[in-house]
């Protein structure tokens, strides 16, 4: 048996205080750190409330659009041409014969000023070539008037000798705005016993623009709600 060595009192204080063993310190757990591809996913993805913000804005332009494709069938008509111009020159009656006005058209008179004016005036003054009670006088060489209204409107050049009620170079033409599909028209007169009102007339370029304009906003509406 060996023999116990004795300890002194100072090293027996110091073994109860702290052991007769040391342990070492257990680390810390380390913190987790998010992986490169994850933080790059996270900072593409779209909020909700950002995705359905950005579908009210784009069906917003697409209404829009559909506004302006339903308005684009409006022509612009250049008096006398692609032949000629508002000159002595243009046969406009022949002119004006195979073409349509419908309200929201324009008409365009190009011609040399001082030579030629362009009046507006009534049946009567058409009809005699006078300027009497004109209802206007457009002098620029590039005159638009805008078809607001159905009904009959009459031009003629005011600068004498250039109207002539029986010459057959004559510069004057009427032009006459008929109904399109879309545009307000007066009431049709009652029909007589017997008789049938005939049908309003319409415009096919109208109906194409309303068509692709409604179209547009169907397709772009059913990407959007996908």
């Amino acid at each position: 048996m060996p023999l116990h060595q004795p300890i002194s009192l100072g090293a027996w204080l110091y073994i109860k205080a702290h052991g007769s063993t040391s342990t070492a310190a257990t680390p810390a757990p380390a913190k987790h750190q998010p992986s490169t591809s994850s933080a790059l996913h996270s900072s593409f993805q779209f909020q909700p409330q950002s995705m359905a913000a950005m579908k009210i804005t784009l069906l917003a332009v697409a209404a829009i659009s559909a506004l302006l494709l339903g308005t684009a069938s409006a022509a612009t008509y250049g008096v006398g041409e692609p032949g000629g111009s508002w000159t002595l020159n243009t046969d406009y009656s022949n002119w004006v014969s195979n073409k349509k006005f419908h309200p929201g058209d324009e008409i365009v008179f190009k011609y040399s000023t001082p030579a030629h004016d362009v009046v507006e005036v009534s049946k009567a003054g058409y009809d005699s070539c006078s300027t009497d009670g004109a209802i206007n006088t457009l002098t620029s060489g590039n005159d638009v008037i805008s078809l607001n209204a159905t009904g009959t409107r009459y031009f003629i050049c005011g600068v004498p000798s250039h109207c002539s009620p029986t010459a057959a170079a004559s510069m004057k033409v009427t032009i006459e705005v008929v109904p399109g599909a879309s545009s307000p028209s007066s009431p049709m007169p009652a029909a007589g016993p017997g008789a049938t009102n005939p049908p309003p007339p319409s415009s096919t370029a109208t109906s194409v623009g309303a068509a692709a304009g409604f179209g547009l906003v169907a397709l772009l509406a059913a990407g959007l709600m996908a």
